[in-house]
């Protein structure tokens, strides 16, 4: 028994002991920095080819020195991906704020994989980064793709159109055989080559009279950089005799209608494909009118608007960050909205929200398959 009090006793100091014992405290620097988050661009974003954007880092400064203007933000390794080589800090950021770090980056013009590695450099010139020794950098990771997203669909969109010919205003889908012109939606398309479409088009023909036409305007839609409309225009197959223009225009807001784009189309057993840049309305709201016109006496005239559509090449690129670098209170205990708050609304009940704004995925955003965000 006295043995058995004697291994207790034992035992019980050799816990104090080891209680007593303290963990080895985490170095300090002077200089010392702390990831956050990723604000914009977060790894594995896709973006297209030689495409532009901002990378933005939320930093804490985690040493006991504050950064001065005279810090920079530099590149250290891996793809330059366009960057600058130093990005000087604007603002001066003490021991335990934190700071959006932002850099200009342009997307390598072939697809793939990139990482670029990133530090601060003190006045001296000494870099510095985050982990335990404050040595580790943090990255931009992209992928770069090239994806053509479907924007709009002329096709699907067909019944919200108003659809006229001379003969005034015409049901969507039509009837066949309605002198006055119609038009409906055609799965697999019979082309005048003798091949099928994958994709749905739209059968069109115009008012039987001479120099008969239809034509669809579409709701308003805005344009974004880059946004082609794509389209397959010929006869159906099997109808020899004929011979139209398929005409494009566009509606502006202030009521001038332009023309976009024309193609004489005679039953020659090709088709064409139209690829059009609409660039040059980016960031205005347009409606478009597909036109189809005969050339003469309008019986025989069955054309085909193959899958009409306009695309977006993805990029999965995030709203801009602040033009300037704006240092931010410490890191909180629990999770608080960042910037200013909301504005404040009048409460009619008791539980009541207002939406504010997109952080970010603003609305019409394109990623590419799998993309997380």
């Amino acid at each position: 028994m006295f043995r058995n009090k004697f291994l207790g006793m034992v035992l019980l100091m050799g816990m104090l002991i080891s209680q007593s014992v303290p963990k080895a405290l985490a170095a300090t620097y002077c200089d010392h920095a702390q990831f956050v988050s990723d604000l914009t661009a977060p790894d594995g974003s896709a973006f297209a080819p030689g495409a532009a954007f901002t990378k933005t880092w939320r930093v804490m400064n985690a040493g006991t020195c504050t950064w001065t203007t005279s810090y920079n933000l530099v590149w250290v390794g891996g793809d330059v991906l366009g960057a600058p080589l130093s990005v000087r800090l604007p603002v001066e950021v003490a021991p335990g704020q934190m700071v959006d770090v932002s850099v200009n980056i342009t997307a390598p013009t072939t697809s793939g994989h990139y990482k670029g590695l990133f530090k601060i450099s003190n006045a001296a010139g000494t870099q510095f980064g985050i982990g335990d020794s404050a040595g580790d950098p943090f990255w931009a990771d992209i992928n770069v793709v090239s994806v053509e997203a479907v924007i709009y669909d002329f096709v699907a969109n067909a019944p919200f159109a108003q659809w006229k010919s001379g003969a005034g205003i015409l049901p969507f889908p039509g009837t066949s055989g309605d002198s006055r012109g119609y038009s409906y939606q055609m799965n697999n398309p019979h082309l005048e080559n003798d091949s099928y479409d994958a994709a749905a088009g739209l059968l069109v023909i115009p008012q039987n009279k001479f120099n008969g036409y239809i034509q669809a305007m579409y709701p308003e839609f805005q344009i974004q950089p880059g946004d082609r409309l794509q389209t397959l225009v010929n006869c159906e197959f099997g109808a020899s005799g004929c011979y139209v223009t398929f005409r494009i225009d566009y509606l502006l807001p202030n009521g001038v209608q332009k023309t976009l784009w024309t193609w004489k189309e005679a039953y020659d057993k090709r088709f064409y494909r139209a690829n059009l840049d609409l660039s040059s309305l980016a960031g205005q709201k347009v409606r478009f009118v597909f036109m189809l016109l005969s050339s003469g006496f309008a019986s025989g005239d069955r054309a085909i608007w193959g899958s009409p559509r306009i695309v977006r090449t993805g990029t999965g690129q995030p709203p801009a960050p602040p033009p300037t670098l704006t240092p931010l209170p410490p890191l909180p205990a629990t999770a608080t909205p960042l910037g200013q708050p909301p504005p404040t609304v009048a409460a009619a009940g008791c539980d009541r929200g207002t939406f504010v704004t997109d952080v970010t995925v603003q609305d019409g955003t394109v990623f590419v398959p799998g993309a997380t965000f």
